[in-house]
This record gives C-alpha cells, structure tokens and sequence, in this order.
C-alpha cells in the first residue's frame, strides 16, 4: 500500500485555515456562551414557590376546598314554611252568599334530618381537604421529577457540548494534516462525519433541554419564556436515609390517600346517619283561617297535624345498602394500609438499588476515563493510531459519562419517589 501524497502547504493557505478553524470554535463559544447568559437561573426552591402559587390546575383543585365550604353552609338551611290562600265561592254567584277567603300556613318538621344533613357535609368537607393533600402529594412529586429531568437535560446538553467541540478540534486539524499529506482522505473524511454526528447530538441535547424548561414553565403556569429557563443545582444527594420500618411508620400516620380511606368510612357512617334519619316520621302543621264574605262573623279558624305513614320502611333495601357500604369502606381501609406498606417497600428497594448503581460510577473512573481518550486523541495527532481507535475510546468515555448523569437521575427519582410513597414534605437536596 503506497503512503499518502505528501506536498507543501502554502504559508497563506495554512494560516487561512487556522483563522478560519479560529473562527468556528470562536463562534461555537459564543453561540453556548449566549445560551447560558439569555438563560433566566431558577433554583428549586424558587421553582416550587410559583409552582405552587402560580399552576393553573392547583388553583382549579383548591377551589372543591371552597365548594365544600359552600356545601357545609347550605346543608344548616330549615325547611321552609308554606302559605296558601284560597278563594271559594258557591254555584250562584248572583247572590254573593258563599264567597270566602281562605289563608292557610303549614311547615313539615323533622327530627334529626338537618343534623345529620350538616355532619355529612362537613365529613364531606373534610374528605374534600384530605383528597387536596393525596393530589398535593402526587403533584409536587411530579413537578421536582420535572425539575430533575431539566437538570438531566443541562448536564446531558453540556457533555454532548464538550465532544462537539473536541471533535470540531480533531477535524479542524485533520484538515490541515490532510492538505500537508499526514493522513489520508479517508481520516479526514471520518473525523469531518465524526463532527457532523456530535454536533446532531448536540442539537438533540440542546432541543431534550428546552422542552423540559417548557415543562418546568407549565408547572409554574407560565410557557411565555419558559424555554430560556435555566435550573440550578445537581442531581447528587446527600445524607443517609432512615430505615424501611421507620419509613413504613411514618407513611401509615402521614400518607393522605390512607386519611381519605378514613374520610370515606366516615362518609358513609354519616350517610348511615342521614338516611336513618329521613326514613324516621315527619310531621306536618297547618294553621289557617277562612273569611265569609258574605258574613263575616262566620269566620273559621282551622289547626291540625298531620303524619305520613312509612309504609316504604318496610323495605329493607336502603338499610342493608348503608350498612354494606360501611363495611365496604372500612375494608378499603385495610387495602389501603396494605397499598401504603407495599409501595414504600418497593420505593425503598428502588432508592437502595439507584445508590448502589451510582456508587459503581466515581470521580478516579470518570477522570482516569478522560486521560485515556487524551493520551488517544495525542496518540491519532502522532500517527500512532488510526481515528476509529480515538473515536471508540471517545464515545465509550461520553456513553460512561451519559450512564453516570443517568445513575444520579435514577437515584434522585428514587429519593423523590420514597418521600411520595411516605407522604412527607419533599426535601430534595438533603435527605434529612
């Protein structure tokens, strides 16, 4: 095999090309150095603040909290009397003789329905705030999951970054190699498809990160400028964590969704109560007075009660149905302790495996892995090694880094997810 065409390159020619290799890394600097300075920084703290000031579907779901309130309002109303008044008059109307008036007041009286009617509506209240916290819960868990897959995206867009650029250095100088004749065509050509591959890569990085600025915008219920959101911080967390049976114990007194389980029994108790009091005896009062017009000292005056026969509690349908869904409800009490006791168990697992899984990665690996792809990049400059060797050291090194940004990610989901199975406020950063 014959060796590469070797000629001299003209001193104008070469400095050319290095102002013009100049000239891209220059403008590459700039365009990423522009990205980070039109970037608005939003540490996490900041971003739960508006998030949970400013979400469109928060504020919706508090509104039910003041619909309850309304409810418990409307359920203390009375039953509201009756007034009549009735014109009578005979079938010879010539003579006037049996023209009346008739004004009658009648109101129905219950025993027990409006208490019951207001202990249900605020047990319904009552399950309204629980249900506020069990979609609180899930929604700031969801909302930091979104923060930390911008803060995945950042460090995935840097890294994509960095290899652009070192391969852009690589071709710019593979060019030069090539017109002196130090390598051949088929190395330059690589080294230039080798760039065209890191820089979509990049664009791709550059495009995962703007979506999920726009999704930390949705969040905080503002998309206007949301793609130059920049979040601050790392994925690491610090601390050690408490033990699963303390976990276990804290979610059963604070998870919200086990309160709304307790809330239904206690609806449907109240209901119990309710109903038990509508199928008792109403009473029905009427007073009223009828005026003869034609003699008025005739005038009648009337009182009485009246008492509906209950033939319909004859049926026991209603009864058994209340008393069915108490023990419904009080059985999803028991599922809902042993939900709780099972997704804290896996949520832990899962936190336990991500740390063992992002201890594997450490700083002597991460960096002893970047001096090899160095001393390789040197070694191809040299001669010593064609480009394919460079370029497979190269990417193993950015697929280990790629794997050690998603080791921390799967561990900082893990931690989040833990603190939603136990139920407790959400302190991302610090694990105590």
């Amino acid at each position: 095999m014959s060796a590469p065409q070797r000629w001299e390159l003209h001193p104008k020619t070469a400095n050319h090309i290095r102002k013009t290799m100049k000239k891209a890394l220059f403008l590459l600097t700039i365009i990423f150095s522009a990205i980070q300075i039109t970037a608005q920084e939003i540490s996490y703290s900041r971003y739960m603040e508006r998030v949970l000031n400013n979400n469109i579907a928060l504020t919706a779901k508090r509104m039910d909290i003041e619909i309850s309130d309304a409810a418990v309002e409307n359920s203390r109303v009375y039953n509201d009397p009756n007034v009549a008044l009735t014109y009578t008059n005979n079938e010879d109307w010539s003579k006037g003789l049996g023209q009346g008036i008739e004004l009658e007041l009648s109101r129905t009286f219950t025993f027990g329905v409006r208490r019951s009617r207001i202990d249900l509506a605020e047990s319904e209240r009552r399950q309204a705030v629980a249900l506020l916290e069990e979609y609180m819960r899930n929604f700031r868990a969801d909302a930091t999951i979104a923060y930390l897959e911008h803060l995945r995206a950042k460090m995935l867009l840097t890294e994509a970054t960095e290899i652009h650029s070192d391969l852009c250095e690589v071709a710019a100088n593979d060019s030069l190699r090539y017109l002196r004749g130090d390598i051949a065509k088929s190395d330059w050509l690589e080294s230039r498809m080798a760039q065209g591959v890191a820089k979509n890569a990049m664009l791709a990085a550059e495009g995962e990160l703007r979506n999920s600025a726009i999704k930390l915008g949705y969040y905080m219920g503002d998309v206007s400028d949301a793609a130059q959101l920049c979040g601050t911080g790392s994925l690491e967390i610090t601390g050690e964590a408490m033990t699963q049976e303390q976990y276990t114990q804290s979610a059963l007194q604070h998870r919200a969704d086990l309160v709304v389980a307790l809330g239904n029994a206690e609806i449907a108790v109240a209901a119990q109560k309710f109903n038990k009091a509508q199928r008792r005896p109403e009473l029905d009062v009427v007073l009223g007075a009828t005026y003869n017009i034609a003699d008025p000292d005739f005038t009648t005056i009337k009182a009485g009660v009246a008492v509906p026969l209950k033939f319909s509690n004859l049926n026991k349908g209603a009864r058994l149905m209340d008393e069915l869904l108490v023990k419904q409800a009080n059985i999803d009490i028991e599922e809902a302790r042993l939900i709780v006791t099972a997704e804290v168990m896996q949520a832990y697992n899962n936190f336990s495996y991500a740390t063992k899984q992002s201890e594997t990665f450490s700083s002597d690996m991460l960096n002893d892995m970047q001096q090899v792809v160095e001393s390789k990049r040197k070694a191809y400059e040299m001669g010593e090694i064609p480009f394919l060797d460079y370029l497979i050291v190269q990417r193993n090194e950015s697929e280990m880094r790629g794997e050690y940004i998603d080791a921390l990610f799967g561990k900082a989901v893990a931690w989040v997810e833990l603190q939603r199975s136990v139920g407790i406020e959400l302190k991302f950063g610090a694990q105590q």
